[in-house]
């Protein structure tokens, strides 16, 4: 019996020592999107499209997104009023670089087949934009005013932010 438990302790330690390796951090790619709440890029996972749903009294009530658009280089930043959708073409670019607002949502949600707006308030303010350069489309997505770290537009030269919608 004795005999019997000290082998089982025995075998017990060397496959507890066996796993007992060196532990490798994470890559700095999955590091970056994990803060930014985005789970890395996984073999086989694919973008789900969803609908988008303006409701009627959000669509009859805010005309425009407030976007500061940076300059990398210069540390020079300026805020334009874009009406919903229409498009500014930022200055001082190495590159042409229009956007456009697609869709304003004041109050953001999304669930497996849409995303639309609990409300017509200010709760969670979202825009939709499309980012060209050079007439070529570069970037479609959604910034969020009070989360703007949530899927960022990442460019060379210039940085947006979401500073809210712009009501009647």
């Amino acid at each position: 019996m004795r005999k019997l438990l000290s082998v089982f302790l025995a075998g017990g330690l060397i496959f507890w020592l066996a796993g007992c390796k060196k532990k490798e951090e994470p890559s700095p790619a999955y590091n970056s999107t994990l803060q930014m709440g985005i789970p890395a890029e996984m073999p086989g996972l694919q973008k789900k499209e969803r609908a988008v749903i303006v409701p009627k009294e959000v669509a009859a009530t805010w005309t425009a997104a407030k976007l500061v658009i940076a300059d990398k280089t210069t540390q020079a930043s300026q805020e334009y009023t874009i009406p919903i959708g229409s498009s500014v073409t930022v200055p001082n670019t190495k590159r042409k670089v229009t956007i456009k607002v697609l869709v304003f949502l004041p109050d953001f949600t999304m669930n497996d087949r849409t995303i639309t707006s609990v409300s017509n308030k200010s709760n969670n303010p979202a825009v939709q934009l499309l980012v060209s350069e050079d007439g070529k489309k570069e970037w479609r997505g959604w910034l969020f005013a009070m989360h703007p770290g949530i899927h960022p537009f990442l460019h060379e030269q210039i940085s947006l932010q979401f500073a809210g919608g712009v009501s009647k």
